[in-house]
């Protein structure tokens, strides 16, 4: 559930993002291209964030033994 939610917030944040840096740049909106950017960023996080945790904390989860 917690990879779902991660994924689903970072699609938010990365449509929010795109919509920002377009307006600043003058450039037309492209949100089928912000998805994109999005998705793959947000399932690496998703996958990332919970190895370094375990790392950093030493846990014996099997988290801790993916690094």
């Amino acid at each position: 559930m917690r990879f779902i939610v991660t994924i689903f917030w970072g699609e938010i944040f990365f449509e929010v993002m795109g919509f920002i840096a377009a307006s600043l740049t003058s450039m037309k909106f492209d949100p089928v291209q912000s998805a994109i950017i999005g998705l793959i960023f947000s399932i690496a996080y998703a996958l990332i964030i919970p190895a370094i945790n375990a790392k950093s904390h030493k846990d014996k989860s099997k988290y801790g033994k993916m690094l």
